[in-house]
């Protein structure tokens, strides 16, 4: 292969590498912006609620006035799509936010980032559509340990009290189960479709958890409504539309791993934006993820892969 052939190929790849880092700064600053909303008074099912609802309709308006096409699918992948919109990202943030409230934010991060082992291992053994190698493996016990740490390391961390014993590893596989069923769904439907169907599916599953009638006696005021929107477009349409789009481009658990650093950009958000505390050995769990999706980098020619059914 000449140069030129292998800079034309890795761009793609560095153009998903650069999505999905985006997604992780909105997704994790987001964070920090949430739990501002949250000590001011806005309800936690609001606030989860419009996230998709609104960026449902900014999509389906967009693209009812400029390509309607959009909306076209098949009705045999419509379970497809509800795995995605109820389950991928209604359910996820459900159990996720239940995970906190009544265990603790440590723990729902670090169970919630299990995923990608669940992506890697059912994309190589049990779909075989990606290969292993030595290279992603160490990435993604790098990662684990990162994550470990970046929630301060403590012997204690991982308390799931009550419904959070469910609701906890629930989280992780409806997140591994959005990205393993959206790259499935991206083979077929452009990024704008698997969006439109994910945001309103979802948008739908919440209007019978939260009816409309209950948010119009909730008499919002404008500046409520703007901040629902502002909140809204950063995050999760832009996150979430340059997280599919990198889906298109990466394998899925690369992305995965990749997607392990939004709790090291949430903690530092947190420190800079609420004032929380940024301990060393946060900065060392950080380090340790950062390490771990630099080695991703490496060309994979270099390391011995392994097959599914073979030895490394």
């Amino acid at each position: 292969m000449t140069s030129v052939e292998a800079s034309t190929e890795h761009r793609p790849a560095m153009t998903g590498y650069l999505l999905i880092l985006l997604a992780v700064v909105f997704w994790g600053g987001s964070a920090a912006l949430a739990k501002f909303l949250f000590i001011r008074h806005y309800d936690t099912l609001i606030i989860t609620q419009m996230r998709s609802t609104l960026s449902f309709l900014l999509l389906a308006a967009y693209f009812a006035i400029r390509d309607r096409t959009v909306f076209r699918i098949r009705r045999e992948d419509l379970p497809l799509f509800l795995i995605v919109g109820v389950v991928g990202i209604a359910l996820t943030n459900f159990t996720y936010y239940y995970t906190v409230a009544t265990a603790t934010v440590a723990t729902a991060i670090l169970v919630q980032y299990t995923a990608p082992v669940l992506v890697t291992l059912y994309m190589v053994f049990v779909a075989r559509e990606e290969q292993g190698s030595r290279i992603k493996s160490a990435s993604l016990v790098l990662a684990l340990i990162g994550c470990y740490f970046a929630v301060r390391g403590e012997a204690d961390v991982i308390r799931l009290p009550g419904w959070s014993a469910v609701t906890g590893p629930a989280s992780a596989v409806f997140f591994a189960m959005l990205m393993i069923v959206s790259k499935r769904l991206l083979k077929t439907y452009s990024q704008w479709t698997v969006l439109l169907y994910a945001f309103g599916l979802s948008a739908v599953f919440w209007q019978f958890v939260n009816p409309p009638w209950i948010i119009v006696a909730a008499d919002y005021t404008p500046r409520d409504w703007g901040v629902f929107w502002v909140f809204a477009v950063v995050s999760i349409l832009i996150p979430h539309t340059a997280f599919t789009v990198s889906l298109r481009m990466l394998e899925a658990s690369t992305v995965g791993i990749v997607s392990t650093l939004e709790p090291v950009v949430a903690i530092v958000a947190a420190w800079l934006v609420l004032g929380e505390e940024l301990s060393a050995t946060q900065v060392a769990g950080g380090a340790a993820i950062l390490a771990a999706v630099v080695l991703l980098q490496v060309n994979p020619r270099s390391w011995a892969r392994f097959a599914p059914g073979e030895h490394a």
